[in-house]
Order: C-alpha cells, then structure tokens, then sequence
C-alpha cells in the first residue's frame, strides 16, 4: 500500500444522476446504496477509500447529498457539504478535484438546474476549474444521437456549462454499461489524479475570511432565493387575510381559508430553512423581524 496522503475527490450534482453508481462502478463493489427520481439515498456526506492504478495510489470518493431532494432542500444540503469542507480544510487535508455529475436524460434544464449548477460553479471559484470535470450520465438510457444534441447545448449554454468550460473546466462522459461504466469512470479519475491539491473558493470564504454560509458566494443565491419565497409569502398572507375580511361568501371563504393554511405552512418550511442557512449568524434575529417571520 502506498504510504502517500490520499487524493481526495468529491462528487456533486443533483439527486438521481448516478453519483453513487460512479462509485460502486470504480470500487467494482456494490458499497453505496443507489436511490432513484427524486429520492436520495445518500442523506450525509460518504467517504470511499480505494487504492488506485499500479501504484496503488490512496484515493477517497466523497459522495455528496445530492440538490434537489424530495426529503431535504437545497439550503440543507448546502450547509451539509459546506461542513464537509470546512472540517476537511481545518484537519489539512484539501481536494485533488471536484466532479460535477448531470443527467443528459433531461429534455430541457429547468429553472432550478441553472440554480443548483450555479450554486456549484460559485462553490469552485474561478481559480482552480482545471481539477473540476463535468460528467454527464445515463448515456445508455436515452438515443446517441439525442444525448450528443444535449450535451451540445449544455457546452454552448451561456448559464449553463459553457463559462466553466471556458476558464479551464473540461466535460466528460460516463457511460454506466458494464464495460464502457469502468473505463470512462477511470478516464475521470486518471485525469484529476494528475493534479495536486486546492482550496474551493467557498473554504477560503469560510475559513480564512470567516464569512457566515449565507453571504458566501454560493450562499448568497440560496439566500436570495429564500428572502424573495419569503416576501411573496408574506404578501400573499396579507392579501388573502383582507380577502377574507371583506367577504361573506361561505365558498369563496373556504377556498381562502384553505390558501390561508397552505401559506402558513409555506412560511413555516421557509423559516426553516433561513434558519438552517443562518446558523452561527449573530443578526438571525433581527433578520427575521424585518422579514415578519
């Protein structure tokens, strides 16, 4: 065994894109569970260790939650990789690469696809894009022809791939057939092994400018995010509350009483999750009071 520190590689991207298929694919075990659609099977950060190529080399796969969970929200998988990498860069030990992992299953790129690959790409930063690859899977589940036109338009997307790629980035496949799934999972990691060690720009913000998660980079478009569902919230409850005060209708009263519940649940999930982002935050409270909340 080789007595070298290990190379660390983490894997992010949404739920259901094949992160711990990768894994299990490179390790030739079965050592990860695998969840489906919308449902993750990776609620915690995972670590993997292999020894790698002739030499044996020590390589840790860390499986990341991924966004867009049916069972956690965004803010908190945010805040559980940002721990990972605080503890990571406080122990010493730092990242050889970061592995971006997106579905060419889907027909388009919703919204929040753009919201989650941004939250990656300010994650990174802009100075180490050469230790970052893009992996797109599932290529066995969806006609060639297809795949390779979306995989076009997400190179050439101006919100998408396209600015990463451009400043060092680099996109590969991971094709999960039995044979090609082991060969093109070992062309990703042979070429990250080929770096040496980073800091993620989200780590010095952390760490070195002692930032709170919320104004970090990739904080920051969560937060937004949070603080604009917050004010709709808020102005909606005020409008069907002087709804219900100026109506009489039994009818119309039930329907508002029903949007009424439904918001005050809205808002609750979304406390929640300010709460979540802003822990540690010194001014939590007086957030809160200027949102209503």
């Amino acid at each position: 065994m080789s007595d070298k520190d290990p190379a660390i590689i983490a894997l992010m991207g949404s739920t259901g894109v094949g992160k711990s298929s990768f894994i299990n694919t490179v390790t030739k075990r079965h050592r990860l569970r695998v969840g489906h659609a919308l449902d993750s099977c990776t609620k915690e950060v995972q670590e993997v260790r292999l020894e790698w190529g002739n030499d044996q080399r020590p390589v840790v796969l860390v499986d990341t939650p991924g966004f867009g969970d049916s069972s956690m929200s965004d803010t908190d998988v945010l805040r559980i990789i940002a721990k990972y990498l605080v503890k990571s860069h406080k122990a010493g030990t730092k990242l050889t690469g970061v592995i971006y992992m997106h579905s060419v299953i889907d027909r388009k790129v919703e919204g929040s696809t753009r919201r989650i690959f941004k939250v990656f790409q300010e994650l990174c930063g802009s100075k180490h894009l050469k230790q970052v690859v893009i992996v797109t899977t599932w290529w066995d589940n969806v006609d060639r022809a297809l795949a390779e036109s979306r995989e076009q338009q997400l190179c050439d997307g101006e919100t998408l791939f396209r600015p990463m790629l451009h400043d060092g980035a680099c996109m590969m496949r991971h094709e999960m057939g039995h044979d090609q799934g082991f060969s093109s999972a070992k062309a990703v990691l042979d070429h990250l092994l080929k770096f040496s060690t980073m800091d993620l720009h989200i780590q010095k913000q952390l760490v070195n400018e002692k930032r709170p998660l919320p104004v970090t980079s990739a904080g920051s478009i969560i937060n937004q995010d949070l603080m604009r569902n917050a004010q709709r919230c808020l102005d909606r409850l005020e409008v069907v509350r002087g709804e219900l005060n100026n109506t009489k209708d039994d009818t119309i009263r039930r329907l508002l009483l029903e949007e009424l519940r439904e918001l005050e649940e809205e808002k609750k999930a979304i406390r929640k999750e300010i709460k979540t982002l802003s822990k540690k935050i010194n001014d939590r409270s007086m957030l809160w009071r200027l949102l209503g909340f």
